[in-house]
């Protein structure tokens, strides 16, 4: 594959997930400003344990698209068995889930969450299906496909979860947002349906023989598959935690369970949200550049698998520390413009620094993944979850130290996990001296761009209007992108 290709490729991949999560936080405001703080943290309750389920097999997507890239026709004598084991072990699961979803309910702590729980659960045969599909496509670089079905599935979802809301919020915030989740499923049966129409129309042009198959073996893709599923739980799984957690501790702290719920909503129903959408271009470029690092590790071209390597790294830090500084600037304009509500200003402040750790974490993972080092993103995550539980438990619960308790924890699981990474790529083959010179000319860069932020709001003023917001958002956008692209993507053209 060419560069121009690999760039063209992470063009259609970062516009792609730009669209999605723009499609995702219009209707997380929209719904917000619906059902309020209470219905958020709900919603995003019942979403952290449906999060939590499907990563279950969040690890054979991945391993599919690596074996694929590795060896295209066992790559699809691998996708026709699995995809078969999904839709018998989707259905028993989703209708446990179904049956199951009062005393679920009651697990979470919240008996109004069986109607959520039981519109999440038709999602949990479909979804993991559309996974794999998009898995296979991956390994075949088969971008343009995959941009199709994901934004379809999101608009789907979307449109369909508040058009029910909207219709059902006289019966209350608890049904109103359990019967508006079923929109997961629709979405999703619908992107399945267009996927499927595009493979067909398409299949002839797949590159199944463009190089000999090497021989993977089935204990290979099992221990690979259980390795990266085991790491991608450990978010959800942390999420889910926090879920059961948090209003725990909220209501230690003097809350009532009503309190407890909103407060929980406005840290992961709004200021998580948007302190986690910058992260969507460097999970972009982690997921074009996965098949592309796995080819050159296995041809043994160690220089260029270090130039993919070292870029990547160089972009996460550059766009992860600039948006980390737009963020923390503007906090009170992105909660107040966004939810119209001051109310998680603080919370994303604290939470800033997140797009650059959480960057960090992703490519880092992506680059041991490919070396076949599945044992230390495990770790690094799993010390980030312990001492975040950690801090969860005992800061939380102190009045006053609710969202710094919460930010406090979040930061440290994604500190600890992408400490961890970055200490094995120093020791490993991936040559980090070329990434370090160049530092005081980025940090130079960003001084500036800093200087440029505290002088276009003027202390007397604590909102700026949302026109000078986006204009002053334009600009930034665009002086970040122009230096990323000279400093880094230029080199590849």
């Amino acid at each position: 594959m060419g560069i121009p290709r690999l760039l063209n490729q992470f063009m259609i991949r970062a516009g792609a997930m730009f669209i999605v999560k723009l499609i995702g936080l219009a209707g997380r405001v929209i719904l917000t400003r619906i059902v309020g703080a209470e219905g958020i943290g709900l919603y995003q309750i019942a979403y952290s344990f449906y999060g939590f389920i499907l990563m279950l097999t969040s690890g054979l997507p991945t391993t599919l698209a690596i074996a694929t890239a590795k060896a295209p026709k066992q790559g699809w004598r691998i996708f026709k068995v699995v995809f078969l084991c999904l839709v018998l072990s989707g259905c028993v699961l989703g209708l446990s889930i179904y049956k199951n979803s009062a005393t679920i309910g009651q697990l979470l702590g919240n008996p109004g969450l069986a109607y959520a729980i039981r519109s999440l659960a038709p999602s949990l045969w479909i979804v993991p299906l559309l996974g794999l599909i998009r898995g296979y496509l991956q390994g075949l670089k088969q971008v343009g496909i995959i941009a199709l079905s994901e934004i379809a599935e999101q608009a789907f979802r979307t449109v369909f979860m508040l058009l029910i809301v909207g219709q059902l919020l006289s019966l209350g915030v608890e049904r109103a947002v359990g019967y508006g989740l079923y929109g997961t499923f629709l979405g999703a049966f619908l992107s399945f349906i267009i996927l499927t129409v595009c493979i067909s129309l398409k299949k002839a042009e797949f590159p199944l023989s463009r190089a000999p198959d090497q021989l993977l073996t089935t204990s290979w893709f099992v221990n690979t598959s259980l390795a990266i599923s085991a790491t991608r739980l450990l978010i959800p799984f942390s999420e889910f935690l926090d879920a059961l957690i948090i209003p725990d501790r909220l209501v230690a702290a003097g809350n009532t369970a009503s309190e407890g719920t909103a407060i929980y909503g406005v840290i992961y129903g709004m200021a998580v949200i948007v302190v986690y959408a910058p992260t969507l271009f460097i999970g972009a470029l982690s997921h074009i550049l996965t098949s592309q690092i796995v080819a050159e590790w296995q041809q043994g071209n160690q220089r260029k698998f270090n130039s993919l390597c070292n870029t990547a790294i160089c972009t996460c830090w550059l766009w992860g520390g600039l948006t980390s500084l737009f963020l923390f600037f503007y906090s009170d304009e992105l909660s107040y413009y966004i939810f119209h509500s001051d109310s998680a200003s603080n919370m994303i402040r604290y939470l800033s620094p997140i797009p650059l750790i959480v960057g960090f974490r992703e490519i880092s993972t992506s680059i041991l993944w490919a070396q076949d080092n599945r044992k230390n993103p495990f770790m690094g995550i799993l010390t980030g979850i312990v001492c975040s539980i950690m801090v969860q438990y005992f800061l939380v619960a102190i009045p006053g130290y609710e969202y710094k308790g919460a930010a406090l924890a979040i930061l440290l699981l994604e500190t600890m996990a992408s400490i961890w990474n970055i200490k094995v790529l120093f020791f490993s083959k991936v040559n980090l001296k070329r990434v370090v010179k160049p530092l005081l000319c980025d940090l130079t860069f960003g001084i500036c761009i800093l200087l440029g932020m505290a002088l276009s709001t003027p202390p007397s003023e604590n909102i700026i209007s949302l026109w000078r917001f986006l204009c002053i958002g334009a600009l930034f956008f665009a002086v970040t992108g122009g230096y990323i692209y000279l400093r880094c993507i230029r080199k590849f053209l």
